[in-house]
């Protein structure tokens, strides 16, 4: 029997599904899995080496992407310093981020590409030194040439059934915030089929090619069962279904909506796609118990949508999804891209005019984030907008290392923090050019402060205690100051 700690940043109001289910995986294999939670303040490494001391482990764990990297690495070195463990690693980074993999100075000694459910397993089972890595599957050994053993993957797991319940307990024995939250987060498929250029997924769908079905979902029966044993141990009165897209089956979809709202009733949240909804996909959705829908609009133009990020979706039917989803009563949440490559001030009005047209009850609005190796950061460094040395670290949905031209700089950063308020305030609009001159930190209040007041709006409603919401609050303030 071994034992893996899992370290991950404590200031976060997503449940991690991940961690959750690698946990489980371990378990199920009658290994061990705890959990430290770590603050983005570099004094508490001593915190966290007392900790993990305490665990005693076999293996350190960490999953994260490409923008918080460095304080995993520097976290990683001071471990290291003070003790002599294996460190793993997980996540987008792991699996796409060709620097990190090639690093020489990596304090890091493997790398779990791709699904990590039976992988982390097989690893725990067999590993015995770094010259044993090769051999495991779906785990490369630090540092790497990049690409060095990729081709080495598990066929995708299938059925989904097959999987243990995600292990909860893990965090909510470590995060009472969360544990009492009554909205829970849930996924009930994996997968995505398209080729949007922004996201990791065509990525991960190259490398998977011939390696089992890319798009699976859970049984109804199973996932029902999931959240029923949720329901059983925990305080919930709403869901989040934190699927890429949720109505990729009709079928699967139709047979939910005869079943959830018998067994489970609770209200949720889910993702769509525009070009997938139709007027039976609507009604089936507010039969199902939808409050809320998240819909991915990205770009108003419909050449950077359907050329640059291949969307492949018209006006037309964002718009004809938007009045199906309104017509049965559901809240819509607008998602946007600004700071795309070659966009123009012209097209960021053309995003906002298409928001307003949508009728929606939330809006967000995110700097284009530059991942390694996706193909519009590609494109972006082809356009010379983009060192390919760039800085993953000022890569954010807030930060760019992006080359604007100097009329796209001037007013991206103001454009983006009051982009929600002009969509559902149009007024705001007309008072824009005075409001751009606003210093960056009065703008990132404003942002804040109205995202947090429209999410409450928009998300599905459950009730708080007062310590809760106050810890809640504190929480949000601490995750984007």
């Amino acid at each position: 029997m071994k034992k893996v700690t899992f370290i991950i940043p404590e200031l976060r109001l997503h449940e991690q599904l991940s961690i959750m289910a690698l946990s489980a995986s371990l378990k199920h294999a009658g290994h061990k899995a705890s959990l430290i939670f770590f603050q983005n303040d570099p004094t508490n490494k001593g915190k966290i080496l007392t900790a993990l001391k305490q665990e005693d482990p076999d293996f350190v764990a960490f999953s994260f992407m490409s923008c918080v990297k460095e304080q995993y690495i520097e976290l990683g070195k001071f471990i290291k310093e003070h003790m002599d463990i294996p460190i793993i690693i997980g996540g987008p980074a792991a699996t796409f981020d060709e620097q990190l993999a090639e690093d020489q100075n990596s304090p890091f000694d493997a790398a779990c590409i791709g699904e990590g459910d039976l992988a982390i397993v097989d690893f725990v089972n067999k590993y015995i030194t770094t010259d044993d890595i090769s051999s495991i599957q779906n785990f490369i050994a630090y540092p790497s040439n990049g690409t060095e053993n990729k081709g080495n993957l598990k066929n995708l797991v299938e059925p989904l059934d097959d999987l243990p319940f995600p292990d909860r307990r893990i965090i909510y024995e470590k995060d009472d915030l969360l544990k009492n939250l009554k909205i829970k987060m849930f996924m009930s498929g994996r997968g995505c089929p398209y080729k949007c250029t922004y996201c990791f997924n065509h990525k991960y769908n190259r490398m998977y090619k011939g390696k089992g079905q890319l798009i699976r979902k859970k049984t109804v029966d199973y996932f029902l069962e999931e959240i029923r044993q949720t329901q059983k141990g925990y305080p919930m009165e709403a869901i989040i279904f934190e699927d890429d897209i949720f109505i990729l089956d009709k079928g699967w979809l139709e047979e939910f909506a005869g079943k959830y709202p018998k067994q489970i009733g609770l209200p949720f949240k889910c993702y769509v796609r525009p070009n997938l909804v139709t007027k039976d996909i609507a009604r089936l959705l507010k039969i199902s118990g939808c409050h809320s829908v998240q819909v991915a609009i990205e770009c108003g133009n419909e050449y950077l949508r359907n050329k640059v990020l291949k969307r492949n979706m018209t006006d037309k039917q964002i718009l004809d999804c938007c009045n199906v989803l309104y017509d049965e009563g559901l809240k819509i949440g607008l998602i946007n891209i600004l700071g795309l490559p070659t966009e123009t001030k012209e097209n960021m009005m053309e995003t906002l005019r298409l928001n307003r047209a949508c009728k929606p009850s939330h809006v967000s609005a995110n700097l284009f984030m530059t991942l390694p190796g996706v193909d519009l950061t590609l494109f972006a460094i082809e356009q010379g907008l983009l060192d390919a040395q760039f800085s993953t670290q000022k890569s954010t949905h807030h930060l760019s290392e992006m080359k604007y031209p100097e009329e796209i700089k001037a007013v991206l950063y103001p454009f983006k923090s009051l982009f929600p308020l002009m969509v559902q305030h149009p007024s705001v609009e007309k008072v824009f050019p005075p409001l751009m001159k606003l210093p960056k930190s009065v703008l990132k209040i404003i942002d804040s402060s109205y995202r947090l007041y429209s999410n409450a709006r928009f998300h599905p409603p459950v009730s708080f205690s007062f310590p809760n919401t106050y810890r809640l609050l504190r929480r949000f303030i601490n995750m984007v100051s």
